[in-house]
Parts: structure tokens; sequence; C-alpha cells
């Protein structure tokens, strides 16, 4: 027996001990109050898998080995249209969907496992304007054991679109095909915020039978609530302790006894695997911060991470030895995305793309593309969502505030503000060429979060202090157009502490950054609007929501009509909005 199982059974007898003598349990130090729902609703056990080959599982007792496949932060990416010519489509899923068929099938493993680490949804027009059933459809076809809960699942109305009342993945109907995935959705420390009750719509773990064995997979958030809409995630609450959740990793192992354990957390996988014990966790699958990672944090607990956009997997291969001894060996990142032209659908890669994923990848595309495919205009000049042009300015943040600027000119609006991560897309010239072309699909690439866009009056003094925020976190809107300010860092380049000296409008008028009295009337993007502690906290916008424009489809709108004024021609603005005139030009905000 190995240790972990040992101390879950001695974990076990103290509980029990501690019942038989009347003492209560002293509750985390979060302390919410118990799950409305019984325990058996957040821990379902799933059925029995057979070996890969249809053979019965391995006999107890006997070394066996689980192939572990992780994506993660998919962002709608069942497939790449954006190189804008269909032949030239990457159908990612579709190949991944072959490389888990392909362990499945292999002999080299006794079983396969199949997890994503969240953020399913947000991106690509083929899961956007199909509310990401195209995603669901997918991932119900690939056989996924349990899906983390991502920050961006929150974006539609996390109980509707990301999970359903079974806390699991919600019914979804696409060309022919159809379903209900029996897929989890996990999360253990999301509670509402007024009754700090358990949500019914996340499962705090899952076992599953896999070769035999009982593998724990228990769900853990960090608070991104800073990355979510504020009204979003306002009637949620999320305890991020690590250390309660050491606390319930170690309860689910005294109840369940696994064979092995591992945390999904949509959240950098190293600082969540240093907070537990090896005794207690096998491993840790990460999400959220869009990089392909793997390693052993110093506690000696191994972590993996996919990248974003299903450009890759990560994987591992988990050794269950014959007195119960866990190990991972060959824990591994994998970019499918380094010859791309091994994506794209044709008969020499048929053997790589799964049939059923490719049907439904078709499918997605079928239901858009007419609207998709419309040629609005073209640049001579990268927009990018990096590659910074100033301070933290962005040629596709330049852009997209210059965009809102001009839908909102006419109601006298003189800046507008955006923040860099809401820039999804990347357009750059291709090889060899001096233009490219930009589609409706460009667009809601580039625009996929269907914001509103508020008018808000500021005064000059909150004007100033709209922009310093942009320098402590990109979410306040560190994007801008309408204006040219300089600054003093009185801090340094990692951590600033910046002063607004002056700010001059593009029309050529000085704003006093002290000013209290005179208001300047500003547009930003509803998310902007609702983060906490920001300038527009409290304000009423000029137009409710209902009334404000959405962001994709007036830009759409605008860039018809550039291109039929300028022959078709599209501007990118790379000018740079801000000056350091003393101290360290910092980096940009995360």
């Amino acid at each position: 027996m190995n240790r972990k199982r040992l101390l879950c059974l001695l974990l076990a007898v103290m509980l029990l001990c501690l019942g038989a003598c009347g003492q209560a349990v002293e509750p985390p130090a979060f302390a919410p109050a118990p799950s409305a729902a019984p325990a058996a609703d957040h821990a379902p056990t799933a059925e029995a898998s057979p070996a890969p080959d249809g053979s019965a599982a391995p006999a107890a007792g006997s070394q066996r080995t689980i192939r572990i496949f992780e994506t993660s932060d998919i962002h709608g990416y069942l497939l790449d249209t954006s190189g804008g010519e269909e032949e030239k489509f990457q159908y990612r899923l579709a190949y991944i969907a072959q490389v888990v068929n392909d362990a499945r099938a292999s002999g080299k493993y006794d079983d396969v496992l199949l997890v994503d680490g969240g953020d399913l949804y947000q991106g690509m027009p083929v899961s956007n304007l199909t509310m990401g059933a195209a995603v669901i459809a997918a991932l119900d076809a690939m056989d996924y054991d349990a899906v983390a809960l991502g920050n961006h699942e929150f974006d539609w109305g996390v109980s509707e679109y990301c999970a359903d009342a079974d806390a699991t993945l919600p019914a979804y109907q696409i060309g022919d095909f159809s379903g209900d995935p029996e897929i989890p959705v996990l999360a253990y420390n999301l509670y509402f915020a007024d009754t700090h009750q358990r949500v019914p719509f996340t499962k705090d773990y899952v076992i599953a039978e896999k070769a035999g064995l009982r593998v724990a997979l228990i769900g853990y958030i960090p608070d991104y609530s800073d990355s979510i809409m504020h009204e979003k995630v306002s009637p949620y609450v999320i305890d991020e302790d690590l250390a309660a959740l050491s606390a319930r990793v170690k309860e689910i192992n005294a109840a369940e006894s696994p064979d092995v354990t591992i945390v999904m957390a949509h959240a950098m996988p190293v600082k969540v695997a240093e907070a537990l014990s090896p005794e207690d966790v096998d491993l840790v699958t990460g999400g959220h911060k869009h990089n392909g990672i793997y390693g052993v944090a110093e506690s000696g607990v191994p972590y993996i991470q996919s990248d974003c956009y299903a450009q890759g997997y990560a994987s591992a291969t988990i050794v269950v030895e014959e007195d119960g001894t866990v190990r991972i060996e060959e824990p591994l990142y994998t970019s499918i995305t380094e010859d791309k032209s091994a994506l794209f659908d044709t008969p020499e890669n048929a053997e790589h793309l799964d049939d059923t994923v490719l049907a439904i990848s078709h499918l997605a595309w079928d239901e858009i593309s007419d609207e998709m495919q419309e040629v609005l205009g073209y640049i001579d000049t990268p927009l990018e969502k990096k590659g910074y042009v100033g301070a933290h300015e962005t040629s596709g943040g330049n852009w997209f505030t210059g965009l809102m600027l001009r839908a909102t000119a006419s109601d006298g609006v003189v800046a507008a503000f955006y923040n860099r991560g809401g820039v999804r897309a990347s357009f750059t010239i291709p090889k060899g060429e001096t233009r490219r072309v930009l589609t409706v699909e460009d667009v809601y690439a580039i625009a996929p979060f269907n914001n509103f866009w508020l008018i808000f009056d500021l005064t000059g003094e909150e004007l100033a202090k709209q922009i310093e925020n942009g320098f402590l976190q990109s979410s306040f809107g560190d994007q801008m157009s309408g204006l040219t300010y300089t600054y003093i860092n009185h801090g340094t380049k990692d951590k600033p502490d910046i002063e607004v000296v002056s700010i001059t409008l593009s029309d050529g008028t000085e704003v006093d950054v002290h000013d209290t009295t005179k208001l300047y009337r500003v547009c930003t993007s509803n998310y902007n609007a609702t983060v906490p502690g920001g300038v527009f906290e409290g304000k009423e916008p000029l137009y409710p929501e209902a009334e404000a424009p959405l962001d994709n489809l007036t830009m759409i709108v605008l860039l018809r009509q550039e291109a039929r004024d300028n022959d078709g021609y599209i501007a990118v603005d790379t000018s740079p909005r801000g000056t350091c005139i003393e101290g360290e030009v910092p980096d940009p905000p995360a």
C-alpha cells in the first residue's frame, strides 16, 4: 500500500473517531455553508472503462499505465479559419482527436485519460456564432473525462452555456450532431456570494475508472474575477485559498481512497503544485496563462499545462506499480502548429484527422461561412495585439480604440479606452506580399466578446487617473485613442508608480490633470467600465447597454465605410500615446 492511500485510511479513521465522540470537525477558514446538494451530486463515479483494445482491464496488483492528455484555453479554435483561404484552414481539434485515438488504440497504455483546463468557447467565430455548440460537440465526440471551469465560461452565462443542472457540459445541436454530454465541469471552490452555498452547476470532483483504477479528478479555480465582466461574476465568490484546497484534497482522498489523485486547475499549475503534498496529489494540470509547460514543483508534485487555441496538448504517463506507488513519466507539451500544412484537410493528412471531429468542424464553418467570407478591405501595416509601439500601446489596441472613437464621435466623445487582453488576434502581412485583406471573420476573431461601448463623462483628474490605472492593470483600459500624454514613473520598471503630468487631446486641447470640474466625454467597453476600483465605478453611462454600440457589429459597419471611402484601404495607427519624461519606462501591465 502506498503512503498516500495509507494516509487516506488514517484520516478516515480519525474522522470516524471524531464523529463517534460527538466532536465537530473544524470548518475551513473561508467557512462557506455546506453545499445545498448532497455529496454524491458533486462526486459521481464514472462507469468502468475497458482497456483501449476492448479487452478486460488489467488484473489488480499488476503494473498499470494511463496516458493523460490535456488541452486548455481552446477559445473556440475547433479549427483556425484566420488564414482566410479555406484550403489553409487548420483543423486543430480533429488533429488532437486523432492523436488521442492513436494512443487509445496503440496497446502501449492500459488506458487513456482526456481532460481540459477551461476557457472552451470564446474566440473563433465557429464557436462564438454557434454559442459554443461546435466545441461541445467536438469534446463529446472525443470522449473527454472532465473539464475545468475557465474564467471565460462566465461570459455568456456560466450556468447556461458552460454547464447544466447536472454540472456537465450542456446539450448541443449542430447540423446532424446533437447530444447532452456527461462530461463533468469541475470547480470545488465556487460559491454563491449571498449565501456562500456551493453552486450546483460545477462538481467538486469525479472518480474516473481507468484500467481498473480509481482516478480522482478535483477542480480548482483561482480568484480570476478581475478577468471576468463584473456583472457576470458578481453573483459568485471564489475561495482561492490553497491551504483550503489541500484540506479538501485530503478529505476527498479519505472518502474515496483513489489510486491516483489529479488536481485540474484553471490556473498556473506551478503555484498550485507548490501548495500540495506528493503524499496527496500525483499530478496538477493547469490553464489560463496560455503557455505549454511541464515539470516538477519544489514540493515534489509534477505538473503539466497545455498552450492555448488548440495549438498543442500536454501529456504524461501515469504509472501505478503493483504496490500502489504512483509515478509520472514522460511529461510533455507538444505543439502541433510548427508545420501548419499538416493540419489542412487534404488527402495526405486524412489519417491524421479524426473523421467525426472533422465533420463537426466543416458543419460549424458551413453554418457561418457566407457571412464570414465578406472582404471588408485591406491593410498594409501589421495589426498586432503584441509588439508595443509605446509604453504599452499596440497597433491592435490603437486600431481598436480608434474605431471606438469614430463610432461615438457624434456624441462628443474625445477619447476611447480598451484593454490589451481584449484584442484577441493579430493580422500580419503575408511573406512576399504588401497587403492583407480583412474579412468579417477577422473582426469576430479580434473582437469575440460582444462587448458594448459605453460613454461616460470624466473630469481632467479622472482622465489622468484612468491612464494611471492602465499601468497597474490592463483590464482598466490600457489601450487608447484620442489623446497623448506624458508621465513620470516614481517607481521601478516592474513596480511602477505613475504620475500623469499632461494630457493633450487630438484637437490640441490641453487637459488640466488636476481639474475636478470640466468634463470630457470618453468611451470604454462594459467590461472595462465594471472593473472594481476604476474611475467609471458608480457612474451612469450616457446610454444603457441596450442602446450602446456592440463592438464587432459596429466595427464591421465602420470598416465597410472606410474601405469604400479609400479604395479598399484600412489604416493601422502605430503612433505611441504615452511619453515617459522621468524614470524608467515600465513593463506592460498584467
